[in-house]
């Protein structure tokens, strides 16, 4: 019986305990643990406040918190810096109030809603200060950098719009999402500089800096600023009187540039007079052999001022007036002379064929008279004047027509006689047949001859047995460029001046009707009804040729028949004064034995010659007084033997006609001597003197 009773105590104090330990398990409190983390990362957040209730935790190293204080109806609070806060009902999350869970644990999350970065140079790396941040396009920019360049943005949504923008630099546009740091390059994109004078280092005002669609112009420090300039580009400087200049650039703020000198202002005065020279033509070229690189002339300018662009860096001004000797003046930078003296040059010529001048000893003797008289200048042609090869050229020109058609031949060693002629101080002038006395341009290309209409054959002159002359078209632009063509040849060879001989419409002894109805030409040409197109035609191939020979370095003169010092005269459609506005000189030819039908109050011009050249140079140069070009004449020194009255020509008559020219400075500019046979019994006995 105590056996049992105490086996009943035992049990009984078993069921307390169990009784004890049930009680004491049910009352105790559940304990509520999280982790909190970037939403963005998954990384653990420290030191984020939790709130609940009345109590405020703090996430440890790990994100984690931990608390029994806590009720099913309260409310989860998180936050932390630059982070949006949450709240979390608990009541709502999963686990929580589930009976007999003695641990609840809460994993959650908080988005970063701060935009944090730095805004540096995209050239030098260097920070940018002031730099605007705006956000989502809100205007005011929401905040600026620091001196370090750096920016932070709070209440940033999970994406969004970030500007940044600064003087002097590209804006930075982006969309962004998911992210708290941005870090920004900006672009300069402004461009600012200095233009200087290349040689004097002077700024330069009111030049314009151009970059694509971008313009500005220098200041009085010749300083600009472009804005809005892209990474690389080029800029193109210009400025009055300098040459362009393009200059890349690269990743760069600033881009100063020097810029040369290319426009020459100068005056043109004799140099024995010291007045203006009024008429010129200036060029500039790379080389003394080259054509010009520019152009300008002046014409009946007062003050002989002229202004010439687009200088090269290197090379040769030249400049040509007639009446005056070529200047050639080494372009210099930063030393060229505003004021050039030109120094008269009278021309006193004597002219060879094509044919002496391809004998070496026959032109010696021709330069060995120059050398030792008066004489100053050897005209030459550069076509045969022999019936049997007429018009053929004499040297290996280059021109493509004539090697095309065969039109020349390696006669004359015309470098040769430029090169004897240069040593001895000798001006040169190439002689070019052009519409007449070319027949090997004629018979190569027949179509670009004046033909008849009643055969449609060639026309010629025949003035004497076994002689023709084809008559080329005037108004055939082919026959044209080929004979400028060679003359910018001769040019460049190195004659001073070229001179175009028979540059008319053919003589006509018919009626003016009569040359219309049976001459046939490119276009309509009728000395009746309409004869100004006929001067027309031979001052539109005057302008074009002296634009091209003067380019070239060189002079240019046309051959006039001697009448033509009375007016103009038709059929050959020459005019003294209207041509004298398109060359250097007009050359009439008033040989004493040509005036057949008497000069003024001369009945028989041949036996005066004094007089007889001294009223043609008169009348010249009362028709040319304020012409462009000179007057310089051919003087006769041969004997007509089909002269109406044959006279003997020798020293005296020649020298007659020399003294006739040159006691008329104002009215000529020099004087040159013809005999066809290159016999010369004036100049070789003593009609031109001993040299000074």
């Amino acid at each position: 019986m105590v056996l049992f009773a105490r086996r009943v105590i035992r049990l009984w104090s078993i069921c307390i305990l169990c009784v004890i330990f049930l009680i004491s398990c049910t009352s105790q409190p559940v304990v509520l643990t999280g982790i909190v983390t970037d939403a963005y990362t998954g990384a653990p957040i420290p030191n984020a406040t939790v709130s609940i209730g009345d109590l405020t935790l703090t996430t440890d190293d790990q994100g984690r918190f931990q608390t029994e204080r806590w009720r099913l109806e309260d409310t989860l609070a998180l936050q932390a810096p630059a982070y949006e806060p949450t709240s979390l009902p608990l009541a709502d999350q999963p686990g929580v109030g589930v009976s007999g869970v003695l641990t609840v644990t809460i994993t959650t999350a908080l988005r970063p809603n701060t935009l944090v970065g730095q805004v540096i140079d995209a050239y030098t790396g260097q920070p940018i200060r002031n730099a605007e941040v705006i956000l989502n396009d809100t205007e005011p920019p929401l905040t600026t950098t620091n001196e370090n360049g750096q920016y932070t943005l709070t209440d940033v949504l999970e994406t969004f719009s970030i500007t940044v923008r600064a003087d002097e630099y590209a804006s930075v546009r982006e969309t962004l999402s998911r992210t708290t740091t941005f870090d920004v390059k900006l672009r300069p994109n402004i461009l600012r500089g200095q233009v200087t004078n290349m040689y004097t280092g002077e700024p330069v005002a009111g030049a314009t800096v151009k970059l694509s669609d971008l313009s500005v112009t220098t200041d009085a420090e010749g300083r600009y600023v472009l804005h809005g300039v892209t990474e690389t580009g080029e800029i193109i400087v210009e400025a009055d009187g300098f040459a362009t200049v393009t200059r890349p650039f690269t990743r760069t703020t600033k881009l100063d540039v020097a810029i040369r000198p290319d426009t020459l202002f100068g005056q043109l005065i004799d140099a024995t007079t010291g007045k203006p020279v009024q008429n010129a033509a200036i060029i500039a070229t790379e080389t003394l052999t080259s054509t010009a690189l520019t152009f300008v002339r002046i014409n009946d300018s007062i003050e002989g001022r002229f202004r010439l662009p687009n200088l090269p860096e290197r090379g040769f001004v030249q400049v040509l007036a007639p009446g005056y000797a070529k200047r050639v003046i080494p372009i210099e930078p930063g030393n060229m002379p505003q004021q050039i003296e030109l120094e008269p040059f009278y021309v006193r010529g004597i002219y060879i064929t094509a044919a002496v001048a391809s004998v070496p000893r026959l032109v010696d003797r021709f330069l060995d008279l120059i050398d030792r008289t008066e004489l100053n200048t050897l005209i030459i042609d550069i076509k045969s004047d022999l019936r049997d090869d007429l018009g053929m050229v004499y040297y290996d020109s280059q021109v493509p027509l004539a090697k095309e058609l065969g039109l020349s031949t390696p006669r004359v060693d015309f470098r040769s006689i430029l090169a004897k002629a240069k040593e001895r101080g000798i001006y040169t002038i190439a002689r070019v047949q052009l519409f007449s006395h070319d027949n090997a341009l004629s018979d190569a290309r027949p179509e670009w001859s004046i033909r008849l209409r009643s055969t449609g054959e060639v026309y010629a002159d025949y003035p004497g047995p076994g002689i023709r002359y084809a008559y080329l078209d005037p108004t055939n632009q082919n026959v044209w460029d080929y004979n400028i063509a060679l003359a910018v040849e001769a040019a460049q060879m190195g004659f001073d001046e070229i001179n175009f001989d028979y540059i008319r419409f053919p003589d006509w002894f018919g009626t003016r009707d009569e040359f219309r109805d049976k001459l046939l030409f490119s276009e309509p040409i009728d000395p009746v009804g309409n004869p100004g197109r006929m001067y027309e035609v031979i001052l539109e191939f005057m302008q074009r040729a002296h634009q091209a020979v003067n380019a070239a370095g060189a002079f240019m003169s046309v051959d006039i028949f001697g009448r033509v010092v009375n007016g103009p005269s038709l059929t050959i459609a020459q005019d003294m004064t209207r041509m004298g506005e398109h060359t250097d000189y007009v050359c009439p030819m008033p040989y004493p034995s040509l005036w057949w039908s008497g000069l003024d109050n001369i009945a028989v011009p041949v036996k005066y010659p004094y007089e007889t050249i001294q009223i043609a140079v008169r009348k010249g140069g009362r028709l040319m007084a304020d012409s462009y070009a000179r007057q310089r004449p051919w003087l006769q020194d041969h004997t007509d033997p089909w002269a109406p009255v044959v006279v003997e020509y020798g020293p005296a008559e020649v020298r007659a006609q020399i003294n006739a020219t040159e006691e008329q400075p104002e009215a000529a500019s020099g004087w040159m001597l013809y005999d066809s046979a290159n016999i010369y019994k004036g100049a070789f006995n003593g009609a031109v003197r001993p040299a000074p």
